[in-house]
């Protein structure tokens, strides 16, 4: 019985450690004058992924597809003419990415109808940095690696492990995003 349960505790041990999400630590553009396609990376150097636009040859920036490990994702403006709402699918989940207020681009609510988080701009007229404003949570930040160069970004990621990849890649999209020139 003593082995019995040692097995187990091994087991669930082993499979634990191996079902730890990865946390994002960063992303960079993949071609210096562009800003559709970003690697992703990660706190295992062996786990990358990419974000890039959906449709490359018609430059349409309403949508975007991710992977991060096993993980597929699609970020989609919710209504081609309106930029104040996105949605995120991923995991059977769909986030929903909004701004605070109707056409300010600095404060968007991220929700996955369960929880709900607030990113903001640490200065408004410097897109730079981004925090969650709910720090009783944890931290939060991506910030532009060399600013004012929107090409490579890092974040500073403290939060419990219960809030999602997918929540995460929304904030992570939002900011850089609204950072970054479209082309």
């Amino acid at each position: 019985m003593k082995h019995l349960k040692i097995v187990g505790l091994f087991f669930f041990l082993t499979f634990s450690f191996l079902a730890k999400s990865q946390n994002i630590i960063g992303l960079s553009t993949d071609w210096a004058d562009s800003f559709s396609e970003w690697t992703i990376y990660t706190d295992d150097e062996e786990v990358t992924g990419e974000m890039r636009i959906q449709w490359p040859l018609d430059q349409d920036w309403t949508e975007w597809v991710f992977s991060l490990g096993d993980d597929i994702g699609q970020i989609k403006m919710k209504w081609k003419d309106d930029p104040n709402q996105w949605e995120l699918r991923c995991q059977n989940q769909i986030i929903t990415i909004r701004t605070v207020w109707k056409d300010d681009p600095t404060r968007w609510r991220i929700t996955d109808n369960t929880h709900s988080y607030t990113l903001v701009s640490k200065w408004h007229n410097l897109p730079y940095e981004w925090k969650l404003q709910e720090t009783q949570l944890g931290d939060f930040e991506i910030y532009m690696t060399h600013e004012p160069d929107p090409r490579d970004w890092d974040v500073f990621d403290t939060l419990p492990d219960d809030v999602s990849m997918p929540i995460k890649m929304a904030m992570i999209f939002i900011a850089v995003y609204h950072s970054t020139p479209k082309w």
